[in-house]
């Protein structure tokens, strides 16, 4: 099974220029696939790829 680099809630606000906040709203929503991991969530690049590709 291959590694699958995971982002923070904060790198996703980023990049997305969005608080993270709103990061945390589009997880819950299920626009956005995340995972907790610990206490916090983590994404993956194939679901923020996927996020974003449906943005436009």
């Amino acid at each position: 099974m291959g590694m699958t680099e995971l982002l923070t809630v904060k790198e996703v606000a980023a990049f997305l220029k969005v608080s993270r906040t709103q990061v945390r709203r589009l997880i819950r929503s299920g626009q956005l696939k995340g995972m907790i991991i610990g206490r916090e969530y983590r994404i993956s690049l194939a679901s923020l790829a996927e996020f974003t590709e449906e943005a436009l």
